[in-house]
């Protein structure tokens, strides 16, 4: 039962983190922006990295295997704490650690996006981390 008191608001962190994979996703699938963006894009195709075994991917390509990475996290990340939420085997002990390490990524995860000036997945993290502080 995921609205159970007492785990009302981890049952909400976990799905804002589902929300912010999905409009990360959306973002990573966005039409381009226009002549400036596509002027970047065609520089990071055309950068190819040797990495060994034959692989030679464009910047292009490892950028989009991360922005892609960042959903999954966020959908595994988000799926295990409504999993461990909505479990009656799950007892405060660990539903408690869950709720410290949730704030404890999402805080750092809060921080990269302050130092790099990105400001939605900022508001996700702030929005994500004070429903855990809550």
């Amino acid at each position: 039962m995921l609205w159970r008191p007492g785990r009302r608001l981890l049952t909400t962190a976990g799905i804002l983190m589902l929300l912010t994979a999905a409009a990360h996703t959306a973002g990573h699938f966005s039409p381009s922006a226009g002549p400036a963006e596509d002027a970047v894009l065609v520089a990071m195709d055309g950068y190819r990295i040797p990495l060994g075994m034959g692989m030679t991917p464009s910047f292009l390509d490892i950028f989009r295997s991360l922005s892609l990475t960042m959903t999954i996290a966020f959908v595994a990340l988000g799926s295990i704490t409504l999993v461990v939420s909505a479990s009656d085997d799950a007892g405060n002990a660990l539903v408690g650690r869950l709720v410290w390490t949730n704030m404890l990524w999402v805080g750092v995860f809060g921080l990269l996006m302050f130092r790099y000036r990105v400001l939605p997945p900022l508001i996700c993290a702030a929005v994500i981390e004070a429903v855990l502080v809550g």
